[in-house]
């Protein structure tokens, strides 16, 4: 009994139940050499042969052979399954690695998608503001016409009283020129007054109806290209509008998708905190942490990275 109580093996140290059985098995190792040299300094001092005291050590000592070997892989064994979990915890760590690394990716993205968003509205009020010179020029356009046009029937009231001022002018001279022959220079002054005037009067009827048709084909390649820039400002504004719409849809998933993956992280730093790194073999191994059941948050960390990138395809 006080050599059975003597020091444990150097492997004793290490913790947990394969020390204790390590320290049994030399023990035990130790109780069979010493019963067994017991038993044969008693056969050499009395001088007969013990065979059931060697029967009894050499089964013994077959027990701690059995003990030693089952020890021995029952070692093996713990060994690997600490080797196993000390690889799955590697491998976990690479993983939230690799997940941080993709988290802040999504966050500069989603920054880059803001950025663009607001380019976008900075444009959508430039080109409202243009739409707004436009409608000034037009109305602008819109009061010179109606100047033009009162401005045309003033000239068509004159160019009639001409007419009939030319027309009576002229039935007068017929009546001078009958009734006074002797006023024949004046009449030929007259005359010659007259065809003046009538080529005076042609020349600016000619003059006005040119400058009126300048006037109305300038007013109308006017009206007509701002009634092409109009429309194609519209279109331009309702493409903007769904875009818009589109990369505001986009950035609220991004957030959804954001706060989908914090909660995941939050999740598997919990279940992370809560394996001990010196748990015995008999408890559940990490590798159920990286089951296909807990492999969701990549699978939402893909999906935001594909709904990102779609806008730039």
């Amino acid at each position: 009994e006080d050599v059975g109580g003597g020091e444990a093996p150097p492997g004793a140290d290490e913790g947990g139940e394969g020390g204790s059985e390590l320290s049994e098995l030399g023990a035990a190792s130790l109780r069979s050499s010493l019963v067994g040299a017991a038993a044969g300094a008693a056969a050499k001092y009395f001088g007969y042969a013990p065979t059931t005291s060697m029967e009894d050590a050499s089964e013994m000592l077959m027990r701690v052979t059995k003990d030693r070997e089952r020890l021995t892989q029952k070692l093996a064994a713990e060994t690997e399954a600490r080797k196993r979990l000390e690889a799955e915890k590697r491998e976990m760590e690479n993983k939230l690695k690799v997940g941080s690394a993709k988290i802040r990716m999504d966050t500069r993205h989603a920054r880059d998608v803001s950025e663009q968003l607001g380019r976008k509205k900075d444009e959508v009020a430039e080109m409202r503001q243009m739409m707004q010179h436009q409608t000034i020029e037009i109305a602008n356009l819109q009061n010179a016409k109606l100047a033009l046009e009162r401005r045309l029937i003033e000239l068509e009231k004159k160019i009639s009283q001409y007419d009939d001022s030319f027309f009576s002018l002229e039935a007068r001279n017929v009546r001078d020129r009958t009734k006074m022959d002797e006023m024949g220079k004046a009449k030929s002054r007259a005359e010659e007054e007259k065809n003046v005037y009538r080529l005076m009067l042609e020349q600016a009827h000619e003059r006005w109806l040119r400058e009126r048709q300048d006037l109305r084909r300038d007013a109308q390649g006017k009206i007509e290209e701002h009634v092409a820039q109009t429309k194609e400002m519209r279109n331009r504004m309702m493409l903007i509008e769904r875009e818009l719409q589109r990369l505001s849809q986009v950035e609220e998933e991004a957030k959804m998708y954001k706060e989908q993956c914090a909660h995941m992280n939050e999740r598997m730093a919990e279940l992370t905190r809560g394996v001990s790194p010196s748990r015995t073999p008999t408890s559940a191994p990490r590798g159920s942490l990286l089951s296909p059941g807990h492999s969701g948050g990549l699978n939402f960390i893909d999906n935001i990275k594909a709904k990102l990138n779609r806008p730039n395809e």
